[in-house]
């Protein structure tokens, strides 16, 4: 699989715990340098700290960020490039576990409730705060030049398998995950000429500090955990020399595969897909074939 350059940058959301501390260490391993962008402070402080102390110099930094809030990942991505003057990849994980956005159905007691406002934070912070880092991601990337592995720069997402997958308990979860699928897709057909690479990973459930350890406890039980290095080796896939892009490499257990773009009815569709990419071109005044 291919490795990163020495010397190149990583900017990661989400990166003080679970699968972002996880590609951290990784990327570090590999002689990288790594942005750790986490709301928890503390955390993500303390594992810069690690990883200088581990390197004698500094390879890491580590910011404070919500990623729901915009003038906060600008101030990360700044930063990050004051310090390692520009940015090769940059990981939107940043995630969290479903927040019931309403409460439990129940018609006996339904009258006798007020009307409540839905609770989007799961969307919020799974699909906007992803979206956030994307828009800088590939404006950064859009503003220096090809770098050593042959790139204006990469953008990796982290989905999961309910982005194709339905769950009754988890609607708003699954509706981000597919968000940032179909936006991914999107986008790596917009910037394929341009030296950009768009992608994504979607594991299954993966033992991280996502949700209280209470919950993971059946799943282990029943070997249903998707092992974390098969998922970093999915992420190492699509970095340094690789031309992969638009792909979204999916984990369940010992299970790997590339899931495949809905083509049900696609002949049908496409004329009308394409023209419409055409003509709103010519409205935004975008240059793009």
């Amino acid at each position: 699989m291919p490795p990163i350059s020495r010397g190149e940058v990583s900017y990661i959301t989400g990166a003080a715990s679970g699968i972002g501390r996880a590609l951290a260490t990784l990327l570090i391993a590999q002689g990288g340098r790594v942005i750790i962008a986490d709301l928890n402070s503390e955390a993500g402080a303390e594992f810069a700290s690690e990883l200088n102390k581990k390197a004698g110099s500094i390879i890491a930094i580590a910011i404070k960020t919500d990623t729901t809030v915009w003038e906060d990942q600008v101030a990360a991505f700044q930063q990050a490039k004051n310090t390692f003057e520009r940015i090769d990849y940059v990981f939107a994980n940043a995630g969290i576990a479903e927040h019931p956005w309403l409460p439990p159905f129940d018609p006996e007691t339904a009258t006798s409730r007020p009307l409540v406002k839905p609770d989007l934070a799961t969307v919020d912070i799974n699909l906007t705060g992803q979206l956030y880092t994307a828009a800088l991601a590939l404006q950064t990337f859009e503003r220096q030049e090809i770098g050593p592995s042959g790139f204006r720069g990469k953008l990796i997402l982290t989905a999961s398998v309910f982005a194709y997958y339905p769950s009754r308990a988890m609607p708003l979860y699954a509706a981000s995950k597919a968000g940032i699928i179909n936006f991914m897709r999107s986008a790596a057909q917009y910037y394929a000429s341009k030296n950009i690479t768009v992608n994504a990973v979607a594991p299954n459930l993966v033992d991280t500090p996502i949700a209280p350890d209470v919950l993971f406890v059946p799943f282990r039980e029943r070997k249903l955990l998707s092992d974390m290095q098969l998922v970093l080796d999915q992420f190492q896939k699509f970095l340094g020399g690789s031309t992969i892009n638009g792909q979204a490499l999916s984990i369940s257990q010992d299970n790997v595969w590339v899931h495949p773009a809905d083509t049900h009815m696609f002949e049908e569709n496409d004329p009308a897909c394409e023209l419409i990419s055409v003509e709103l071109f010519k409205l935004f005044g975008d240059n793009t074939l």
